[in-house]
């Protein structure tokens, strides 16, 4: 089963709306205790990442209820303006007080990103993260679901880039200071997984949990 798709702005305007769904979500198939905290809670957590997006985007939210194997899933989608300007983009981004661009900070930041270049143009955003620092952990392809088929489709994973920073954080400075992030992120604890697909200038964020018995 899934809930009505309701189509919020980034500007919070309709967040109560999408904070009404998930409720009545929950209620509908009558969890309680922890499991409809966590509703709440990683609903929260996507709409801070959506507010926190740079350009003024509208996007659709819903959920979505497997029975069989009791697991859910929170979905923003959104498309990509047709006159978006990405050098707009460019500008408003964060700069530090050396004058050098400021990399995501935290899985919420990062997955934000990669969920915004998709509206944007992922070579675009490529070529801002090469200006960071060259120490940085890749988190793009550690989380690349498949190698990306062009810059228009992609898929990324949480989880794959979870596993993969936890294989190398034994060795690798950079790697342990990102495992330490994903250990204090209340959506890499909660959640399952958090998926981001960018297809044609679309694209959608996925939230996926299974409820606890």
């Amino acid at each position: 089963m899934h809930t009505e798709k309701i189509k919020i702005s980034h500007d919070g305007t309709s967040f109560g709306d999408a904070l009404k769904i998930a409720e009545n979500f929950a209620d509908e198939i009558k969890l309680t205790g922890k499991n409809k905290f966590h509703v709440m809670l990683l609903t929260e957590e996507m709409l801070s990442m959506f507010k926190a997006i740079t350009g003024e985007f509208d996007a659709y939210f819903w959920i979505e209820f497997n029975e069989d194997e009791k697991t859910y899933s929170l979905k923003l989608k959104a498309d990509a303006p047709e006159n978006i300007d990405y050098a707009k983009r460019r500008d408003l981004l964060s700069v530090s007080t050396q004058g050098k661009n400021i990399a995501p900070r935290g899985i919420m930041e990062k997955v934000r990103e990669l969920w915004e270049a998709g509206l944007y143009n992922l070579n675009e955003s490529l070529d801002i993260h090469a200006e960071y620092d060259s120490g940085l952990l890749d988190y793009v392809s550690m989380g690349m679901v498949n190698p990306a088929i062009s810059p228009s489709f992609y898929s990324w994973s949480m989880r794959k880039y979870k596993n993969n920073v936890e294989t190398e954080k034994d060795e690798n400075k950079t790697a342990l200071e990102a495992w330490d992030e994903l250990e204090k992120s209340i959506i890499a604890n909660v959640a399952d997984d958090v998926q981001v697909g960018v297809k044609n200038k679309s694209a959608e964020l996925i939230v996926l949990k299974k409820l606890q018995a």
